[in-house]
């Protein structure tokens, strides 16, 4: 005689057993559970054995979603118990890597759709250089630390980094906030203020690039924005040489399919033939 199995939400997990396949399946959010920081534990229980597991949490900047996450073996009845969606929430927002083709699968059995596409790689600073050689450096460049003792230009600077962030993520918009929180964010992100560098024409901002230390031979791309058409990768040039002779050796990029603004960098990267972080989306109708 088989066990009966049943979908129940759980407020904790300690009195089942989960093994570590289950585990793996749901590395990418995993820490969530064991530091509860989630909304709700879905499972399919099995005696004291959890069979397979889905977990939702919201996200302060994008308030509008419900983010959830299931492991790879997850049932259409357990998927079905998380789409509820109740407010202030009116869409789901799932994400997974490309090849996991089992929860994308399950995912198509919804009215889900994709609706972006996210890069992260890392990057020898050497190689990108040598791939930008026929693109000149500009001369006119502010690092960010001289553009935040300018109050003009820093209200402008953070007022385009706004409207760069929420135009690029249309499907899933940002909380409304002012320019000054947008300007504690990046603060709070430890941009490097000397090599992060913002592009003056005619007293406005057109363009800006951020960039954070990770570690003392490796950096990441941060914010990127432009207003008009302006070509950033003789910004990117400079900032890449600028690393180069602080001694950085490598950088990493996340690059989304919706934010035309990093998509310039994308022949660049190579980006077509990386793997992807696939976003599908579930609005309440």
């Amino acid at each position: 005689m088989s066990n009966y199995s049943s979908i129940i939400n759980l407020a904790h997990m300690h009195q089942y057993k989960i093994d570590e396949q289950l585990k793996k399946s749901l590395q990418d959010v995993y820490w969530r559970i064991e530091s509860n920081h989630y909304h709700d534990l879905i499972a399919e229980i099995e005696g004291q054995t959890i069979k397979s597991l889905g977990i939702s949490w919201g996200n302060p900047n994008h308030p509008l979603a419900k983010y959830i996450h299931f492991s790879s073996n997850a049932t259409e009845e357990l998927l079905n118990k998380m789409l509820t969606i109740q407010a202030p929430y009116d869409r789901i927002v799932f994400s997974c890597w490309e090849d996991e083709v089992e929860k994308i699968k399950l995912l198509q059995m919804f009215p889900f759709q994709l609706f972006r596409k996210t890069y992260m790689e890392k990057y020898e600073i050497h190689t990108l250089v040598e791939k930008l050689d026929d693109i000149a450096v500009p001369e006119t460049l502010l690092s960010l630390k001289k553009v935040l003792t300018q109050p003009s230009l820093e209200e402008e600077l953070f007022k385009l980094l706004k409207h760069s962030y929420e135009q690029t993520h249309l499907d899933n918009p940002a909380q409304t906030e002012d320019w000054l929180a947008w300007k504690e964010k990046l603060l709070e992100d430890n941009p490097d203020l000397e090599l992060s560098f913002v592009a003056i024409e005619n007293y406005r901002v057109v363009a800006y690039l951020f960039v954070h230390p990770i570690d003392e031979k490796h950096y990441e791309m941060g914010w990127v924005g432009q207003q008009g058409n302006v070509n950033l990768l003789p910004i990117l040039k400079k900032q890449l040489i600028s690393l180069q002779n602080k001694g950085i050796r490598s950088v990493e990029f996340e690059v989304d399919t919706t934010d035309y603004n990093a998509w310039q960098f994308a022949d660049l990267l190579d980006l077509k033939s990386k793997k992807g972080w696939y976003s599908y989306i579930f609005k309440n109708n």
